[in-house]
């Protein structure tokens, strides 16, 4: 006796994305799904590359090749879409991915990786940038940023328009260059190079790293500097009005506006410096254990 069974067209339509949506380990990669202008992307890659694209559409496209043990999913629904690589074998070792991924320039973006570089252009909303041991190099607009990895270095080129930055790094280097911006650099070894139009709140903390700042300080601005053993070095850009409070243990301190550090305790180490340059309206803290210190203009 023969029998049909009838599905349902929409439960047939369902199976039909859900196959289209996942990609195969050692495919190539080529898939564009609808997103909304200012929605959410989400990519997660553990190994490769991940290089992210803003662009004047309403589409998320990826392309690429998939590691040998790896699998593609890509899913677009109520304003978030989610771009996965997942280990096929379940096992520890995982072949390079590479993807680029072109997303509406407005889109809040989500990269998490662990050793896949992560490079980012063009793309203008908040992002979340995480990793283990890639590097991540990106751009700021007026969104805000936030970086972490463990020894990967973070590169960040900001842009005009004032926007929270927060980087953490346990080994890796960091450089935010450009822009006017609000800031929180944190390294345990990892150097730091800071070099912004103009800074309202910026906060460094560091126990071996070294720094390099350079940049203005906005009227009632301030920015506050912590070191253990790492030499802490400022480029102030005219004109300069701020109220100066530097101590160190350990450490010498290199003054070019005039005023001298002084000894804490007649028979023990430790010296500070504290003076008023122009109008004061900004404020400059500076605390170090075994590191120097170096104020300069530029």
């Amino acid at each position: 006796m023969n029998m049909s069974v009838s599905i349902p067209s929409g439960v047939l339509a369902a199976a039909l994305l859900c196959c289209a949506a996942i990609v195969h380990a050692g495919d190539k990669v080529e898939r564009t799904v609808a997103a909304e202008a200012r929605g959410e992307v989400a990519i997660v890659n553990i190994a490769g590359e991940v290089f992210v694209e803003g662009w004047d559409r309403n589409e998320v496209q990826v392309s690429g090749d998939l590691g040998g043990d790896a699998r593609l999913d890509v899913t677009s629904a109520g304003g978030r879409t989610s771009i996965n690589v997942i280990n096929v074998r379940g096992n520890h070792t995982h072949s390079a991915t590479d993807l680029k991924v072109r997303v509406p320039r407005d889109s809040a973006l989500s990269v998490n990786t662990v050793s896949a570089d992560q490079i980012i252009k063009d793309c203008r909303g908040a992002q979340r940038l995480q990793a283990v041991s890639g590097t991540i190099a990106t751009e700021q607009w007026e969104q805000e940023l936030e970086a972490r990895t463990i020894s990967g270095e973070v590169s960040i080129r900001g842009h005009d328009g004032v926007a929270q930055t927060t980087v953490n790094t346990v080994s890796g280097s960091v450089s935010l260059l450009g822009g006017s911006t609000q800031f929180a650099v944190e390294t345990v070894t990892g150097d730091m190079r800071i070099g912004v139009r103009e800074t309202g709140r910026g906060r460094i903390r560091t126990t071996n790293g070294e720094l390099k700042f350079t940049g203005k300080l906005a009227r009632d601005g301030r920015l506050e500097a912590e070191a253990v053993n790492g030499d802490l070095d400022f480029t102030l850009r005219e004109p300069v009005n701020a109220q100066f409070d530097v101590e160190t243990f350990n450490g010498d301190i290199v003054n070019c506006f005039g005023p001298k550090p002084v000894k804490m305790r007649e028979y023990a180490p430790g010296n500070a410096l504290r003076f008023t340059q122009g109008a004061g309206d900004a404020r400059v803290r500076v605390k170090t254990l075994n590191g120097g210190v170096e104020i300069c203009r530029e």
